[in-house]
């Protein structure tokens, strides 16, 4: 989707320019659409219009077949320009949108950047300032709050010259933000007007400014220094951050890490070693603390059990020798980290503390602190912050038999894991190769069973990343916070004997009472609305969330408890049973990367032919993902009937093997009743047919409907909510004879979802204009009605 930067634009004039785009595809621009900058490159064109980037790419070699390209600017995270240089006669351009993706993690090569570069002519008449400030306005959104700022040191000179130690350590220095502010909104113009910087560090040539909207680093480049890149972080875009303090002897310096939404292992982190006597880092901790968990009290959770009044003993040789953690005693954590160690907003509350050797997991009522003491003396701390919106997806595990005593929790977060290289083959043929670790993309901690609450981890997870979506933009509601009774010994143990080892779907009150009283792993106001075991394994749809529980080894002694909140959920998929396949199916999908690594694209079941409605499920799910998701089930609380084959066979009968965009009022009235796969309120804007398959735009999401098989009776139903879905393109039919299918491609957390459509047989621009409205227009008013509250 990226402009190539091997050819240079040049600037053209965007009031002629959105006139000829009117002339030659009316549908693609929106009402009130214009053009504010315009860009000519080869045969494509690049268009900024109030409302987003647009893309003209002519394709083929007759170049009759062309794609429009739409970023909406709400879809963008990033964004950088660069100058040119002494030799580099080009400046660039680049943003990274969600949903872009460049290819895949492998061994033998590290993926591509996310970001969408396009290079500009020195001489061509481009103004990169001039753009660098319209993005400005169109990204930013200027309902950033001001935060308390730490007090400046008193040696903050912008004039100082740094030690030859601290060029060749690559150590920052604290300097006046205001002087940095004056110079970046007059030479060159890159803030705001209203824009303010909080606090600045120099290192070298080099800047990093921390603003009320982004987080700017300016990079000089090149022996004259006339080549500079400017690289902006929106601060929705930093998913979590860590600082590392000062080590012991010549360790002088301490760090700051910022984790952004950029879906590549070598952008995903942002890092900055700073000069310790210029700074206090707890206190850029709070700053940071306050920027991205905002500085509003969180409720307390009902579910933390604080282990109040508990003597810590001590891990014993367990911590030391394998790392598992204990419970502490979270009223006191609670008091040091906030006084001692000061890393804790004053609104924020540590609600469960736990413990190995020397490392700290905190659950405070904001977020998850990692703490790792490194070094002989310990002196150098890294604490880790992760938001609870980062994690995707949450897991317990309970210990296994003979010598696997400890029992382990394991969450996965939306951020990009990381890598390592190695050096292969001879040293005629060395090759080098990248592997990839996981980071903070799926996090592992062991627990010491007997002194942690599995269950009560679990529930407590629950609260923080499970809540319904018709709770989130709601107040929340007093709670009780007295501690809860902790699980009673063999809870799990007795839950695992009911299970057995049949394949059978279960009454869902009395799985709800089985996991409320003896495994004790939901949430109190949490139901249980379906349940299927499968074998050994379970699959559980509550009021919150899917829920896999996994039995694994020889005694099933280790059982897995997957947690996938309703919430998190990307796209879902159900399949019906076919003639010679036996099993109907469910997929849930979500972003994680490592998740999506070493498990898959989320959560997948296989049901018996027969013992699954899943058409039922389905509507449950589109419920709980795009309708309200208030918890409640769109069938009775009930073992469900077998799945009805008359639905699914009549409509089988309906779609034929034509290929054409068909009636939107009669796509409706067919899903809404046979089979009723849509939601009351929902209906359908646009229908295609593609020979045995079906796609539609409804009013909540996209759908692809795959019938597979000789007789057709496996169906697939995708559902991809609006949400995720970001950037699109259309690409018309080429006037080539041998091409004569038009393409829709999405981008979306969900990946890429395309489907063609035939030449003169379906309306293709009335898709764009359809995702014109749903993808720019309505999140463009939206966020249009936010700045207008917050001014």
């Amino acid at each position: 989707m990226g402009c190539c930067p091997c050819f240079s634009a040049s600037a053209i004039d965007p009031i002629e320019a959105a006139n000829k785009v009117r002339e030659e595809a009316p549908e693609i621009l929106l009402d009130g659409e214009e053009f504010k900058f315009a860009f000519a490159f080869t045969r494509d064109q690049i268009y900024f219009s109030n409302y987003r980037i647009l893309r003209k790419d002519k394709q083929g070699f007759t170049g009759s077949s062309v794609s429009w390209q739409s970023i909406p600017y709400t879809a963008i995270k990033a964004f950088s320009v660069q100058t040119a240089g002494t030799l580099d006669f080009n400046m660039e351009m680049c943003v990274w949108p969600s949903g872009i993706k460049s290819g895949e993690f492998e061994s033998s090569f590290l993926m591509g950047s996310q970001g969408i570069t396009v290079s500009f002519k020195k001489n061509g008449g481009v103004d990169v300032f001039a753009l660098q400030c319209f993005l400005n306005e169109k990204v930013f959104n200027p309902s950033n709050k001001k935060v308390e700022l730490p007090p400046a040191p008193e040696s903050m000179d912008d004039g100082a010259k740094m030690s030859y130690l601290d060029l060749i350590m690559g150590d920052a220095r604290a300097i006046d933000p205001k002087v940095v502010e004056a110079q970046l909104k007059v030479d060159p113009p890159i803030l705001l007007p209203d824009e303010t910087i909080d606090m600045a560090f120099r290192c070298g040539r080099d800047t990093t400014c921390l603003t009320s909207r982004r987080v700017l680093y300016i990079d000089v480049k090149g022996i004259t220094g006339k080549k500079v890149h400017y690289m902006s972080y929106h601060w929705s875009a930093i998913k979590a951050f860590a600082v590392e303090t000062p080590g012991a002897f010549i360790d002088r310096d301490s760090t700051l890490k910022l984790w952004t939404t950029i879906g590549s292992c070598w952008e995903n982190c942002f890092s900055l070693d700073l000069r310790n006597s210029s700074v206090d880092i707890l206190q850029i901790q709070r700053y940071f603390a306050d920027k991205i968990l905002g500085q509003d009290t969180a409720p307390p959770s009902a579910e933390a059990n604080k282990a109040e009044g508990q003597q810590d003993e001590g891990g014993g040789w367990k911590a030391w020798l394998c790392g598992d953690m204990r419970m502490l005693d979270a009223v006191q954590e609670n008091i040091k980290f906030h006084e001692q160690v000061p890393i804790l907003q004053g609104c924020e509350t540590l609600e469960m503390a736990f413990k190995g050797a020397r490392d700290m997991v905190l659950f405070t009522t904001k977020r998850m602190i990692l703490i790792d003491p490194q070094g002989i003396t310990g002196k150098k701390v890294s604490y880790t912050s992760l938001p609870w919106d980062c994690v995707q997806a949450f897991a317990v595990q309970s210990a296994g038999s003979m010598l696997d005593k400890d029992s382990e929790m394991t969450i996965w977060t939306d951020i990009f894991h990381d890598y390592h290289t190695e050096e292969q083959g001879d040293d005629d043929n060395k090759e080098t190769i990248y592997l990839a670790d996981p980071g903070l993309s799926c996090i592992s901690v062991d627990f010491d069973k007997s002194k942690v609450d599995l269950c009560a981890v679990n529930r407590y997870l629950t609260s923080r990343c499970a809540t319904l979506g018709s709770q989130s933009s709601q107040p929340a509601a007093p709670v009780d916070t007295g501690v809860l009774a902790a699980s009673q010994p063999g809870a799990i143990e007795g839950f695992l004997h009911w299970i057995g080892d049949n394949y059978r779907q279960v009454d869902p009150n009395e799985l709800d009472a089985k996991m409320h009283s003896e495994c004790s792993m939901l949430l109190p106001d949490e139901r249980v609305q379906m349940g299927f075991l499968c074998g050994r394994d379970t699959l559980i749809l509550t009021s919150h969330r899917a829920m896999k529980i996994d039995v694994n080894g020889f005694t099933g002694k280790r059982v897995l408890y997957l947690s996938i909140p309703y919430t998190r959920i990307q796209s879902f998929e159900v399949e019906s049973a076919g003639t010679w396949d036996m099993d109907a199916k469910m997929q849930l999908h979500i972003k994680a990367p490592w998740y999506a690594r070493e498990v898959g694209s989320g959560l997948s079941i296989d049901f018996g032919k027969g013992r699954a409605d899943v058409l039922a499920i389905h509507k449950f799910l589109a419920a709980q993902v795009i309708g309200g998701a208030d918890g409640s089930s769109s069938i009775p609380r009930e073992v469900l009937p077998a799945q009805p084959e008359g639905g699914v066979s009549s409509f089988l009968s309906w779609l034929g093997d034509d290929y054409k965009q068909i009636s939107a009022a009669d796509a409706t009235q067919k899903f809404q009743s046979d089979p009723g796969i849509l939601l009351e309120e929902e209906t359908v804007d646009l229908a295609f047919k593609c020979g045995r398959d079906f796609m539609i735009y409804t009013t909540k999401r996209f759908m692809k409907i795959d019938t597979q098989g000789f007789t057709g009776k496996m169906v697939s139903y995708k559902s991809l909510p609006y949400e995720p879905l970001y950037c699109y393109h259309v690409t018309g039919a080429s006037a080539h004879p041998f091409d004569s299918d038009a393409e829709v491609g999405m981008y979306s957390d969900a990946g890429m979802w395309t489907f063609d459509a035939k030449k003169g047989q379906a309306d293709i621009m009335a898709v764009y204009a359809f995702l014109n409205k749903k993808c720019v227009f309505d999140r463009a008013a939206a966020a249009a009605a936010e700045n207008a509250e917050f001014n």
